[in-house]
């Protein structure tokens, strides 16, 4: 008895006390996310809003009260000027710093901490510099602490002066550190520096909210475990010879678990309290099968994005070495060779590898994209042109409805097109017969650009559709489960979003939207 309740029951102890030690780091995995995000949305909000004042400001220094008081221009009226409405003082000095002009606002100033920016003002005929103002604003009217959600707190810092402007339950001081204490409770904190305006915006929660239904689960899961022993102490003792080989079987399930086979079940026999016990042996074993196999994808990504780190700097180096020498069998062709046509494509396509792969080790080493304007239509071009052979392959037609407005957006050009390859060469491998239809169209409202692919292929069942953005889940016996993924984290990288619709035998939408350039 001691030694079947050894080799079933131990191994599954030791398993879940590991999980119980998991559950305080995966609580903070989760907690760590929720605060990145949060304080990725309130600096860009934060950056938004700052745009608006800004102008107002510009709008304030152009005034001619303000010129005249500079000496730099005559007044066309004798209207006072009016703050905008966000200003709480402004200060005008000349060229020496002596004040020239100055204007309060009625209103009382806002609880925490206020915003000190500084404009230098340029002489209209002259052209050069001529004062400063100083304009005092709220920080609440650049970082607005409602916006933070579950539990989450902001605050926010003036990066030159280091004063605090937002008001915080804490101490704002403690939110400078990565983690702090505070009401007997144990904080994490997530930071973003902006340049313009220079302030540093932070977002920070308590763990044990997130650190609870981890440990409840772990709980459950050891009680879970408690009855599984007593049932199986009570079969030991109870159950007559004719039932040894069932307690065998469970005794050499229990050893392969312990082995790591967490697919492995024992028979079911009768509705009696063993033939319990091997249901509940078996529901414990999926159930840590698909915990564990949740962490080992989550492990796999990491390997593939190092794998994928190496490659790129492996490849970079031969594709360097083949641009030179198509270069150099350019510079001795004839200017009239009709190989030139197709050496200039073989170049251009060089270059794109040299983009992606150049994109792809900077995205493994630091998990960003540089942003910088870009037309979407033009990534979109080329993976339209970069998918072409595969869509052929699959007899689809393809419809293009992009317009001739161009959709500027802030990103990596190499980024984007692979993002949009992805798609594309989804919809070219959702085909079972020739004669689909593959659409592209792009369009954009006030704020968004919108790319979206659809095909006419055999379409997603909602189970698959749920785990279409899982790491290493895929339908086709030669995909890698990737595509999908990686797609998804550059739309994110972006600031934007991809999102599915599909229907079995319709077929699939993806749509990308990423916020437009301001």
């Amino acid at each position: 008895m001691l030694v079947v309740l050894a080799a079933a029951l131990v191994p599954l102890v030791l398993l879940a006390l590991w999980l119980a030690r998991a559950s305080g780091r995966a609580g903070e995995t989760l907690l760590t996310a929720r605060l990145d995000a949060a304080v990725l949305s309130a600096a860009n909000e934060a950056g938004v809003r700052w745009v608006e004042h800004r102008s107002a400001l510009l709008d304030l220094a152009e005034a001619n009260e303000v010129r005249r008081a500079l000496g730099d221009t005559a007044s066309a009226g004798s209207a006072p000027t009016v703050l905008p409405a966000v200003v709480r003082l402004a200060i005008v000095r000349d060229a020496t710093g002596a004040v020239r002009w100055t204007r309060a606002a009625d209103t009382t100033t806002a609880a925490g901490g206020v915003y000190r920016s500084v404009l230098t003002l340029w002489s209209r005929r002259a052209g050069h510099a001529i004062g400063t103002m100083e304009a005092v604003l709220p920080g609440s009217a650049i970082v607005r602490a409602t916006g933070a959600t579950g539990g989450t707190t902001l605050a926010a810092f003036d990066r030159r002066t280091g004063v605090p402007l937002l008001t915080t339950p804490f101490d704002p001081d403690l939110a400078r550190n990565a983690t702090f204490n505070w009401n007997g409770e144990r904080w994490l904190v997530a930071r973003r520096t902006l340049d313009e305006p220079a302030i540093e915006v932070v977002a920070a929660a308590p763990v044990a909210d997130y650190e609870a239904p981890f440990a409840d689960a772990a709980r459950r899961g050891l009680v879970a475990l408690l009855i599984v022993a007593m049932l199986s102490t009570i079969a030991t003792v109870v159950l007559t010879r004719r039932l040894t080989r069932a307690l065998g079987d469970l005794a050499l399930a229990a050893d392969a678990v312990s082995r790591g086979e967490m697919g492995r079940t024992v028979p079911v026999q009768g509705s009696e309290e063993l033939g319990r016990l091997a249901e509940a042996f078996n529901t414990m074993s999926e159930s840590l099968r698909r915990t564990l196999d949740s962490l080992a994808r989550r492990e796999s990504l990491a390997a593939v994005g190092e794998f994928a780190a190496s490659l790129s700097h492996e490849v970079r180096n031969p594709l360097t070495a083949l641009r030179i020498d198509l270069q150099r069998v350019e510079e001795k062709l004839d200017v009239e060779s009709p190989l030139r046509a197709p050496l200039r494509r073989a170049l251009r396509a060089v270059d794109r590898m040299q983009h992606t792969v150049s994109g792809a080790l900077r995205v493994a080493r630091s998990g960003r994209v540089e942003r910088m304007p870009v037309d979407l239509l033009v990534p979109l071009d080329a993976a339209l042109h970069a998918s072409e052979p595969e869509l052929q392959s699959a007899g689809a037609r393809v419809e293009v409805d992009t317009g001739d407005v161009p959709l500027v957006v802030m990103g990596d050009a190499a980024a984007l097109e692979q993002l949009f390859l992805n798609l594309l060469l989804n919809a070219a491998q959702a085909f079972d017969a020739p004669g689909g239809v593959v659409r592209v169209h792009a369009g954009a409202d006030a704020n968004h650009a919108r790319i979206e692919v659809e095909d006419s292929g055999r379409g997603m069942s909602p189970e698959t559709l749920a785990a279409a953005f899982e790491p290493f889940v895929t339908t086709r016996a030669q995909g890698t489960g990737l595509g999908l993924a990686i797609a998804r984290r550059i739309a994110a990288a972006h600031g934007g979003e991809l999102s599915l619709e599909s229907a079995p035998g319709i077929g699939t939408t993806a749509a990308v939207t990423i916020p437009r350039a301001t």
